[in-house]
């Protein structure tokens, strides 16, 4: 048992010549144990596991002073911290260490697995002042690491707590999304220094996440099959896989597309990478800050154009209007987007007025509305 922490588990049933106890059940060297208490001497199972804390200690004798006794959430994030955040994605580690300092622990430390209660994590997140979809990456989280409780066995399995608690809005979309006519980012683009112009017409005529375009390759690029292969990203310092297996796809390279890559190509072979946007550092190996690049380049020019205050992601909604409304098939779209269902892809972009005009005007062709001659 040598590093595996155990609690057992703790369950009230009703004796056959009646009253109640509670049965304790847990493990020695791979054997079921069992003992019962009588549930007059502790009427709450939170004073059954304070009798037990002592008994628990026993059990573990083996384990770290990190796990032993009554196991707190700063405990388990403890231990979440040490095995799992590394093998995830450095944004996410960010994220969640973020949350654990600013938030959970504060509140959540020092109480106990088994008194985490969902009515107590509905009072605790209803007057934070945040967004609901941050209230709701929250709340994802604690379900996590209470998910994760019960593969430790810290807590007996069964339905976790959090599961029942529910955020109001979590679901609504935050911002507006803004879509652009492909005449205002061809303007865009011509009012552009390369390498921005051609950032920004990979992504107009790919739909490309920024981090897929930041990660690029020549190597990527096939030009006599007219071709590119997406199959990397590039985010938060890291080169790493794409977002899901659907993001990783070969897609066909528009002529103007290539045309202009070529000539981009040719413009920078002084300082040849293998990188399309290297940084801007010699001594660095690596793409360019996709942050930057908006910020500091991109956005600037757009508000000096007129345009509305756009990002990276404004482009790819903006390329999902523009193939719906081009005759793409619903399956078509969700390919072209690189979606894993197609859902996702109806969640994106949106028609542009312009697009529905005729067809209103159709309607209000059929509906024939004459004007009034008089009253009656």
């Amino acid at each position: 048992m040598s590093g595996v922490y155990q609690r057992g588990s703790l369950r009230k049933v009703k004796r056959i010549g009646g009253g109640e106890v509670w049965e304790w059940r847990y493990r020695v060297r791979g054997k079921m144990k069992q003992e019962s208490f009588s549930v007059a001497l502790f009427p709450t199972e939170k004073t059954m596991w304070k009798h037990l804390e002592s008994s628990i200690s026993r059990l573990n004798p083996e384990t770290t002073d990190e796990v032993r006794g009554p196991i707190s959430m700063k405990t388990l994030i403890t231990r979440y911290r040490k095995e799992v955040l590394p093998e995830l994605a450095r944004s996410t580690r960010g994220t969640y260490d973020s949350a654990f300092k600013l938030y959970i622990e504060p509140k959540w430390g020092d109480v106990r697995l088994g008194d985490v209660r969902p009515m107590a994590v509905d009072a605790w997140l209803k007057p934070l002042v945040m967004a609901p979809a941050t209230k709701g990456r929250l709340k994802r989280l604690l379900k996590v690491l209470l998910d994760k409780a019960m593969y430790w066995e810290y807590t007996p399995q069964g339905l976790n707590p959090i599961k029942l608690v529910k955020i109001k809005g979590v679901s609504k979309r935050e911002k507006k999304i803004i879509l652009l006519m492909p005449e205002q980012v061809m303007k865009l683009i011509a009012a552009l220094d390369e390498p921005y112009s051609i950032v920004i017409s990979i992504s107009a005529h790919l739909g490309l996440r920024i981090e897929e375009t930041g990660a690029l390759q020549w190597g990527d690029f096939d030009f006599v099959a007219m071709t590119v292969e997406i199959q990397r990203a590039w985010t938060h310092g890291e080169v790493k896989e794409v977002k899901t297996p659907a993001s990783e796809a070969m897609l066909p390279l528009p002529k103007d597309l290539a045309d202009a890559l070529k000539k981009y190509r040719l413009r920078t072979q002084d300082t040849p990478s293998k990188w399309l946007f290297p940084s801007s550092r010699k001594s660095d190996e690596k793409p360019r800050w996709a942050g930057i690049m908006m910020q500091d380049h991109i956005q600037p020019v757009a508000m000096q154009l007129g345009l509305p205050h756009l990002g990276y992601h404004t482009l790819r909604h903006s390329y999902r209007s523009w193939i719906g409304s081009g005759g793409a098939t619903p399956s078509e779209q969700k390919d072209m987007m690189r979606h894993s269902s197609l859902l996702q892809t109806m969640a994106y972009g949106g028609t542009q007025v312009e697009t529905m005009r005729p067809h209103v005007d159709a309607v209000a062709a059929k509906l024939k509305l004459k004007p009034r001659t008089g009253a009656r």
